[in-house]
């Protein structure tokens, strides 16, 4: 009797043991598609995000486009945003900083109109009447709160917009404007780098190109001392030939938008992007690449908690943050005007309050980071990059549709949080680089 319980025994552990021993060759095996699947589909994105740089600390920058020719209340509101940079410092006692992408002149209205529009004449910065604007600029720079970046002779193409002259009433009365504000231009004739006289666009020679790069160069360091080492394209439209002729003037870094767009297309909106780009990746003669990756706009009614949600988001990720504004939100008349710089106030502080690591810095010291293998902004730890590595796995959207289908994403959070308590974030100081 006692030899055939204890039979029964042996025969049902045998047979929970087989069944446990299915279930988990079955796990395996459904692991072993789902990964290999993922690197089918995926191979080439999570080689990307394993090569773009992973930054210890968290980086906030506020990029500020269209600076240019003004009126002095434009010189006012810079100095406003001066003082409210300064008195934001990191633990590193280094300011806020906000990049200003300079245009340096604007049309001459009077002369172009005298001619019949048959010949195009600027003004520039150079001009006595915008010495306030000027003073203003490098009063921010000298206080460390500002970080010039070329932002083209004219926010356009002086040929393309003498050609659309001759058809568009609208542009026209633009041109009649005291004021002139380029963010106010069709989106189209606002590409500089592309002939949008018709379209689609089309590119435009090289030899016209470089000369108009070697203007703008000669006449950054006429009023500045210097011509900046980073580049905005207008619109973000801009070739290979563009980047060679910046690279030739100095420029070693290209801010974009993650992607690159050459040509506007039928109607006047982008077409196609032709490359995809990362933090960290390189271009015609050796420029970084760096990402804008977020907006704030207030005059669109961004708020300060899209700032702080923004900073949490690309610092998971291990990115820097670059926020995207214009001169627009911070020139719409006095309340509007108050309220952008309370609210740009508030993010700052908002984000720095949330991130006591946090970081300021330039762009173009940003690329200098992201170039040294050397840098102690750089994630070396194998675990962290690992960490890193998934949480960017699962901010992807083509890659966490995958994720979710094959029910990857579970075990993936589980690691990434595993590895979350085993590499908690380190002291870093970057001033001892």
């Amino acid at each position: 009797m006692f030899r055939r319980v204890l039979a029964d025994h042996f025969l049902r552990s045998e047979t929970e043991v087989s069944h446990v021993t299915f279930v988990v060759l079955l796990l395996m095996l459904w692991l072993v598609l789902a990964v290999a699947l993922l690197v089918a589909r995926h191979g080439r994105l999570l080689h990307e995000l394993w090569r773009e740089p992973m930054i210890e600390r968290p980086v906030l920058i506020v990029e500020s486009d269209d600076w240019g020719p003004g009126p002095a209340e434009d010189a006012r509101i810079l100095r406003e945003i001066t003082g409210i940079l300064a008195r934001i410092r990191d633990r590193d006692g280094h300011p806020a900083v906000m990049t200003l992408g300079v245009v340096l002149g604007i049309p001459d209205a009077a002369a172009i109109l005298a001619s019949g529009g048959a010949e195009y004449t600027r003004r520039t910065l150079a001009e006595t009447e915008f010495t306030p604007v000027v003073d203003a600029i490098r009063g921010g720079c000298v206080a460390g709160v500002f970080a010039l970046q070329r932002h083209g002779l004219e926010h356009f193409w002086p040929q393309v917009l003498i050609a659309r002259l001759r058809e568009d009433d609208a542009l026209r009365a633009w041109l009649g404007d005291p004021l002139m504000r380029s963010e106010t231009l069709p989106a189209e004739i606002q590409s500089r780098w592309v002939d949008a006289a018709r379209l689609p666009s089309r590119a435009l020679p090289s030899d016209d190109i470089e000369r108009a790069v070697r203007e703008e160069t000669e006449l950054f360091r006429r009023i500045f001392g210097e011509a900046p080492e980073v580049a905005v394209p207008n619109t973000f439209v801009w070739d290979e030939t563009v980047e060679r002729a910046w690279a030739a003037s100095g420029v070693r870094c290209v801010v974009t938008p993650g992607c690159r767009f050459e040509q506007r297309r039928e109607g006047g909106g982008l077409a196609a992007a032709t490359r995809r780009i990362r933090n960290g990746q390189r271009g015609a003669g050796g420029m970084t690449y760096v990402v804008r990756n977020d907006y704030f706009e207030p005059i669109r009614g961004h708020r300060a908690e899209r700032v702080w949600q923004a900073v949490a988001r690309r610092s998971a990720q291990a990115r820097p943050t670059l926020l995207e504004t214009h001169r627009e939100s911070f020139i719409d008349g006095p309340d509007r005007v108050r309220m952008a710089l309370e609210e740009l106030e508030s993010a700052l502080r908002g984000a720095q309050s949330r991130h006591p690591d946090l970081c300021f810095m330039s762009t173009a010291e940003l690329a200098r980071h992201l170039a040294d293998p050397a840098s102690r902004l750089l994630a070396r730890r194998l675990p962290v990059r690992i960490r890193v590595w998934l949480c960017r796995l699962r901010a992807e959207l083509a890659s966490a549709r995958l994720l979710k289908a094959t029910g990857l994403m579970l075990p993936l959070r589980a690691t990434e949080w595993g590895l979350g308590i085993l590499t908690r974030q380190r002291v870093v100081r970057l001033d001892q680089t």
